[in-house]
């Protein structure tokens, strides 16, 4: 069974295509509380979080630990 990604994650919880998630500001913003407020954030590789981050605000984003993440969303 594949494993589902941070991005899959955020968008079966919203009910929309990922493309979504980015496109419309609500479902941006809504996701990027998701991921701030999601625990075990070490279930997920740092640069998956990279890329989901980076995907959401339109711009490249680096972690150099799980500690960044809640400092920066």
């Amino acid at each position: 069974m594949k494993k589902t990604g941070l991005l899959d994650l955020l968008a079966e919880q919203h009910r929309t295509f990922i493309s979504n998630l980015r496109l419309l500001p609500e479902l941006k913003w809504a996701s990027l509380g998701d991921l701030y407020r999601m625990e075990n954030k070490e279930k997920y590789p740092l640069k998956e979080w990279e890329e989901a981050v980076s995907y959401l605000l339109g711009c490249e984003v680096r972690f150099n630990n799980y500690e960044e993440i809640g400092k920066s969303l």
